[in-house]
């Protein structure tokens, strides 16, 4: 049989190649164990402020008709988030009307590794991908491919940095959305009343809704128009004082 190497290190070449390719995976691995090493701070933020879940009541006009639910797994350094919002619309007891949401995402350090969110409108389904290659943030929805920066942050609004940003993703549209986000000018009792101390923050630009944190940055409610123009609130089921 053929042997390749040099001095007294000579392998076939079947065996060589396996040795590389084992060394390339290990080499891999330990990028990202590197490159994931700061989550212990996400995941310390998580732990501290939601625990394993954050939960709403979905009110539209002042009427529950859904619920979102947020949870949060951690395991070492990784931090693994799944949403999921239903919406249930009927009129004499007779559906009109059904919107489901559902987003699951890893995060690596204080940033995005990858997202699926899957959009179920009323019958139209949608889905937006999103996976960290590279130097690049590499979006799909549909047909439609785009490369944003890694930085960027979905519009799920559980993580309270995103009050910072300019730019954020959009999980319903798998656009990226330029905003401006600052004070709320008018505050939503039903919330507030909710989660005592929070602070809301308004959404202006090519997205337009309200956000609410708590003093400790937890997020505690959400509001927005609906398609129709009905008011749609996220009340906290469980922001009954700041977290601990």
């Amino acid at each position: 049989m053929l042997l390749v190497g040099r001095g007294d290190l000579r392998l076939p070449p079947r065996r060589l190649a396996l040795v590389m390719f084992a060394g390339l995976i290990l080499t891999a691995a330990a990028r990202v164990a590197t490159a994931c090493a700061d989550s212990a701070e996400l995941a310390a933020f998580i732990s501290s402020r939601y625990g394993e879940t954050i939960e709403f009541d979905v009110l539209r006009n002042g009427k529950r008709v859904g619920e979102h639910v947020t949870r949060f797994a951690l395991d070492g350094e990784n931090v693994r988030v799944e949403s999921r919002m239903r919406l249930d619309i009927r009129i004499l007891l007779v559906p009109v009307y059904d919107f489901t949401y559902e987003s699951r995402s890893h995060w690596c350090g204080d940033g995005l590794l990858e997202l699926d969110a899957r959009v179920d409108d009323n019958g139209e389904e949608r889905r937006t991908l999103a996976r960290r290659e590279a130097d690049a943030l590499v979006v799909r929805h549909g047909e439609r491919v785009l490369r944003a920066d890694t930085g960027l942050l979905p519009t799920d609004h559980w993580n309270p940095r995103v009050v910072a940003e300019r730019e954020v993703l959009n999980t319903l549209t798998g656009n990226v959305n330029a905003v401006s986000i600052d004070p709320c000018a008018q505050g939503e009792p039903l919330i507030e009343q909710a989660a005592p101390g929070s602070v809301c923050y308004a959404y202006s630009g090519d997205l337009e809704t309200r956000v609410w944190y708590d003093s400790r940055g937890r997020w505690s409610g959400l509001a927005f128009a609906g398609g129709d123009g009905s008011q749609i609130l996220y009340v906290c089921r469980n922001c009954t004082a700041p977290a601990i």
